[in-house]
């Protein structure tokens, strides 16, 4: 498609939409039958109750399609009796047509039952699906690595998993039913009104080539249209999960009125974006009424010129009857064309999305033949390693150091030194562009992740806690763990009291991302969580940064009790954390420019040295 072809959003007057975020998604493509082969893969799990669905759902539409032929029946043969061109008299003949209401009838009930046979099989196998592709794309979010989030805004996440699954809804539960029976209701009408009479048929014939025709110009109108529509609705929803994630800083700094102003124009453009499809469909929608029209007005004028004329024959005036109702059974599934057009292109936006993600591959994965790690000692080592977020712009240069079990390594530094990435990569969230990562002399490219991250805890200095009580967020990291161990892992990291402290103890519900406690009582949970899994090396990232001092000395105590037989990185800006490391990395820029202990770097008047006499200014002053 050319730059000038493709679609863009659009806008209401004085509003600049911001640029539009791909993603890396590939560009839309109105209906791609690649796209649509893969759909119906999804659907093929499920194809016995399809299946199923499909023939009770044919066979209902089927017996409910000779409603015209049994009032024809009924009429010819009133008009037969009152030519008395039959034998019968009015008792014999008003037996008759009851027993055709009694046959109509029949069909009646049995057409009724197979539709709600129909409606449960297709819902159950539709939401089947529906539940295939939520549970994929969870187990697919959980694989991804931390590049993917870092780049990915989180609304675009959530809308991937809720407003685009939900796009696929009616299309995987009635997407095949409605293509089936519509296309057997047309089949079987315009087979109904060749049968009942072939010139009434022909008379209206022609109208074929006109509805083709504007199909085919409603479909190339609206297709592109529907993708602006999309990926409005997704500006709409990953603002909305951005200001109520950061409500917090929204309300701090006083951004509500401004944010509500941009949050209005992005609504005001999915507006005018969906008014624009709406405008389509004003045009298309009418226009089939009106071939509706025209193709009644000529089956009444036709008919009734032959009738008129005498020469309906043995078709009788019943035929212009049934002939004309079966028209409407012939353009019903036309108008309802225009609604399912409208699903089926969401849900191939939405397809788009969905499956865009299901094949992201994450950056760091087993490789075919890793190996799971035995249980380790703890012995760390990076060798010549280089990174970088974005390939070309290492944010680490040449990083090498080791470290023995037991140890205690700090890493120290100014604010985007690199110190996190470091810890980032011995936990194998990403992998070097060069240089290799060794955990007890196993490169972290040829073992596997769960091994390896089994045996490691971390606790970083905004720490997640889970909807749900204390003690269920510590047991996270070891969901077989009893009450007694729990309140042992809290005992022994200096938290239990703390946590006795709380209204309801460890039955305290923690709120939504722990919102119900401080900022010190969270990290002292997650501290005591991270201490429950009883990992062998331990990743501490300003970790104590949000605890009082009182409550870090505390965690400073306990802290002694967790190094024995455990390796453990510290990242603080507060130095009073790492005086006790056995080394401390200083990180600047991306490199390491001096190590060694504390007594050792103060005596060597580096920057470690100007850092800690400013950390001790800093105290003093305060």
């Amino acid at each position: 498609m050319s730059r000038a072809a493709q679609p863009r959003l659009r806008k209401s007057p004085g509003v600049t939409p911001a640029p539009l975020d791909t993603d890396d998604e590939p560009h839309y493509r109105p209906i791609s039958w690649q796209l649509v082969r893969r759909l119906l893969g999804h659907l093929v799990p499920y194809k016995k109750m399809y299946a199923a669905a499909i023939g009770m759902g044919l066979v209902h539409v089927t017996l409910d399609m000779l409603g015209p032929t049994f009032v024809s029946w009924i009429i010819n043969f009133g008009a037969a009796y009152s030519a008395g061109t039959t034998h019968l008299s009015l008792h014999g003949a008003t037996w008759r047509i009851i027993d055709i209401l009694s046959l109509w009838t029949a069909t009646f009930i049995v057409s009724v039952i197979l539709q709600r046979a129909t409606i449960i099989f297709m819902t159950r196998a539709g939401e089947s699906v529906q539940f295939a592709y939520r549970r994929e794309l969870f187990e697919r979010l959980q694989l991804l690595s931390m590049s993917y989030y870092d780049r990915t805004k989180l609304g675009r996440i959530i809308s991937r998993c809720t407003s685009d699954i939900d796009s696929l809804r009616e299309v995987n539960v009635w997407g095949i039913w409605q293509v089936v029976a519509n296309a057997t209701i047309m089949i079987v009408a315009a087979g109904f009104m060749l049968w009942t009479s072939a010139r009434l048929f022909l008379s209206v014939a022609w109208l074929g080539l006109v509805l083709y025709v504007c199909n085919r110009i409603y479909l190339r109108k609206s297709a592109r249209m529907y993708q602006v529509a999309r990926e409005g609705w997704t500006r709409v929803s990953s603002n909305l999960a951005e200001n109520i994630t950061g409500v917090r800083v929204v309300t701090a700094f006083d951004r509500q009125d401004p944010n509500l102003a941009v949050f209005n124009e992005l609504q005001e453009t999915n507006t005018s974006n969906n008014v624009a499809v709406a405008r389509i469909n004003g045009i298309y929608q009418p226009l089939l009424e009106l071939i509706r029209f025209a193709g009644r007005a000529v089956i009444l004028l036709y008919g009734g010129y032959l009738a008129a004329s005498g020469q309906m024959g043995n078709e009788g005036i019943g035929a212009v009857v049934a002939v004309f109702l079966y028209w409407d059974w012939f353009m019903n599934p036309i108008l309802t064309f225009g609604a399912f057009y409208n699903q089926l292109m969401m849900a191939m936006a939405g397809a788009e999305r969905v499956f865009n993600l299901l094949d992201t591959e994450p950056d760091v994965t087993d490789v075919p033949k890793a190996v799971a790690l035995p249980r380790i000692g703890g012995r760390v080592a990076l060798e010549d390693v280089t990174f970088g977020y974005i390939p070309d712009r290492p944010v680490l240069r040449d990083i090498n150091f080791e470290c023995q079990p037991g140890q205690m390594i700090a890493l120290a530094g100014a604010t985007g030194s690199g110190k996190t990435t470091i810890i980032s990569l011995i936990a194998r969230f990403y992998q070097p562009q060069r240089g290799r990562v060794l955990v007890d002399g196993h490169d972290l490219r040829y073992v596997t992740g769960d091994s390896l991250h089994r045996q490691m805890g971390l606790v970083l200095q905004s720490n997640y806690l889970f909807v749900g009580t204390v003690m269920e967020n510590i047991r996270y990291a070891r969901p077989e763990a009893s009450d007694a161990d729990v309140e042992a892992a809290a005992r022994a990291i200096g938290a239990h009291e703390a946590i006795l402290c709380l209204q309801e103890g460890y039955q305290t519900d923690v709120g939504e991302r722990g919102a119900n406690l401080s900022l010190g009582q969270r990290q002292l949970i997650c501290f005591t969580r991270a201490f429950l899994a009883d990992p062998r090396i331990f990743m501490l990232d300003e970790a104590t940064s949000a605890v009082d001092t009182a409550t870090e000395l505390a965690v400073q105590h306990c802290l002694e009790k967790l190094l024995a037989g455990r390796t453990t990185f510290v990242v603080a800006h507060r130095l009073s954390t790492i005086k006790r490391a056995d080394c401390i990395l200083v990180v600047e820029a991306g490199r390491i420019i001096e190590r060694g202990n504390h007594a050792e770097l103060l005596r060597a008047g580096g920057k470690y040295a100007h850092l800690y006499h400013q950390f001790v200014q800093d105290n003093v002053v305060k």
